[in-house]
């Protein structure tokens, strides 16, 4: 378990209404928009430039980003295809469009849409970004025979997504977890079994599942980005920022967010004074063409 998203709502995804942990998921990210990516963490645009990097979008060509965010890897990519290419970008979280429309003003070949990652527009399209986002849509087999159709016959299909992480951190994580009822469908303590076998736990099995899907000469890469924290304050203006905000909210919402926090300083002030008040994860990188 690592610092990124709050492992134990993503299980309860497979047993929950796939809408309704979507809307769930919206509105972490929604609330968490206007300091997503904005507290001196280099996390999102270091995995972004990879991505960018392994697909290699070019003058001229139209690439769509899904689950784009504020504009990661949206960004880098408008300014690799210029003004004779094209870029949408589509996110379901009104306050990331907001930010990423305020952003890239000066580009009028972005565009920015508020829109399902589930439902791709239709193409066809030269590259398809969905950065770190794959994991988090109920119905991911239907989406990646979405993103095939609309694929150009040449095009390539890149995305990023979670391997290994310092597990370092896991104690702190489970202690604010068991503060708080699980999420409606989890069984709290409970790992699902299934996480084993999906399609996320190795290359080997994400393979499997795109040729499945009919694409194409998968490659995966794997960065391993490590984060330092500047002070424990920083540490928790990041949880904030990102996908363990849920965890943070259900902790607020039934009244012990200040005791988790209290519990937990001591070993982040440790850390700090020793110099361990960082966290590292690994970050896969694949592309596939269709």
């Amino acid at each position: 378990m690592g610092l990124d998203v709050d492992t134990r709502a993503c299980h309860a995804r497979r047993v929950d209404d796939g809408e309704s942990e979507k809307a769930r998921v919206v509105g972490i990210f929604d609330r968490a928009s206007a300091t997503y990516d904005q507290v001196g963490i280099e996390f999102f645009g270091t995995v972004a430039a990879e991505l960018v990097r392994r697909t290699g979008p070019r003058a001229g060509e139209s690439v769509l980003e899904i689950g784009s965010g504020r504009g990661a890897s949206a960004l880098p990519t408008a300014r690799a295809v210029g003004p004779t290419g094209r870029v949408v970008a589509t996110d379901l979280a009104p306050g990331m469009v907001a930010a990423l429309r305020e952003m890239s003003a000066d580009m009028p070949w972005l565009e920015v849409r508020e829109a399902d990652a589930e439902h791709p527009p239709a193409g066809p399209w030269d590259v398809v970004h969905a950065g770190l986002v794959l994991f988090f849509l109920p119905d991911l087999h239907g989406t990646l025979d979405r993103i095939h159709e609309v694929l150009s016959p040449a095009g390539r299909f890149g995305f990023t997504w979670f391997g290994d992480s310092d597990d370092s951190w896991a104690s702190l994580t489970q202690q604010m977890q068991a503060m708080v009822p699980a999420p409606p469908g989890a069984a709290p303590g409970v790992e699902d079994p299934e996480e084993d076998e999906g399609p996320f736990a190795s290359v080997d099995a994400m393979d499997a599942v795109l040729a499945d899907h009919g694409f194409h000469d998968p490659t995966t890469t794997t960065l391993r980005v490590r984060v330092d924290f500047a002070d424990v304050d920083q540490w928790w203006a990041w949880i904030w920022s990102a996908g363990l905000r849920g965890l943070l909210e259900r902790l607020d919402a039934h009244g012990v967010l200040e005791q988790a926090r209290a519990g937990v300083d001591p070993e982040l002030g440790r850390r700090a004074a020793d110099g361990t008040l960082s966290w590292w994860t690994d970050v896969r990188c694949t592309v596939a063409t269709r």
